[in-house]
């Protein structure tokens, strides 16, 4: 997120059990909350940046990122297992989640109520949730290898099955930003990206090309801002870059001495940074 002086925060939280707040390009830390029921395991950031949510075990806190206030100002509870994604809607209505316990969850930002406004159960568990730019569809992943399309205003549901040989956890789904273009990958480490239409009414997918990303697990695909590369991370210690125009990789980032799985990526909104 980027504050009103143009100075870029991240964000990050862990098992270590706190949430820290960084300049982006000193590398200083700035401000520390601790997180103290359970290991974080995913953080949102609410389109107007006044709030951050994070998901863990059976809870999500709201956090007031317009102070520094080191309490929740809202807590979700009441839940089973293990929440592990959560995102915004851009027009700030609502908010989503997903979990171990195969639910995905709407949440009405416009009230005070810390119950669920509506839900669907899909046949595994959630491993991730994208919502797509029309902001009535999700796009949910599963660790049977399923992908899941919810249409929230129809309330019609949609499976994509990726290769019913090979049932791999869907571990990332990214839309690009004009809805053209879908990416998932796997626990094999593959990429499937296919072609989108229809993006006012109901959404269609059309298989366009699947390529080996990784030799290990692939655990994050997220396009660019400015739609020419998608960027996918990996348990084989790499991040790669690819063009969107070929899907070929442009750049493989890795460390020369660490070999840790990269879990995450993010984009500034530049395209210019990852």
């Amino acid at each position: 997120m980027s504050t009103a002086n143009d100075n870029v925060l991240l964000i990050t939280a862990g098992y270590d059990r706190t949430i820290r707040f960084w300049g982006a390009y000193s590398t200083a830390v700035y401000r520390t909350i601790m997180h103290e029921d359970s290991p974080t395991n995913c953080l949102a950031i609410h389109p107007q940046k006044t709030l951050l949510a994070a998901g863990s075990h059976q809870h999500i806190k709201m956090y007031d990122l317009m102070s520094n206030n080191p309490n929740p100002v809202m807590k979700l509870d009441q839940l089973q297992k293990n929440i592990v994604t959560l995102g915004f809607s851009d027009e700030k209505n609502f908010m989503f989640s997903g979990g171990e316990d195969h639910c995905v969850r709407i949440w009405d930002m416009r009230s005070a109520r810390t119950k669920a406004s509506r839900q669907t159960t899909v046949s595994a568990s959630v491993n991730c949730v994208t919502l797509h730019p029309n902001q009535t569809e999700l796009l949910i992943g599963d660790q049977d290898g399923t992908i899941h399309r919810w249409d929230m205003a129809g309330d019609k549901h949609e499976t994509y099955t990726i290769d019913a040989n090979d049932p791999s956890a869907i571990r990332s789904i990214s839309i690009n930003r004009d809805a053209s273009m879908m990416a998932a990958v796997n626990s094999n480490g593959y990429c499937h990206i296919w072609s989108m239409s229809g993006f006012a009414a109901q959404t269609h997918l059309h298989r366009r090309t699947r390529f080996r990303a990784h030799q290990r697990y692939a655990l994050r695909c997220l396009f660019s801002p400015d739609m020419t590369l998608l960027a996918t991370t990996s348990a084989d210690g790499t991040a790669k870059i690819w063009r969107t125009s070929d899907f070929n990789c442009q750049y493989e980032l890795k460390h020369d001495r660490l070999q840790n799985w990269v879990w995450d990526c993010a984009f500034t909104s530049d395209s210019l940074y990852l």
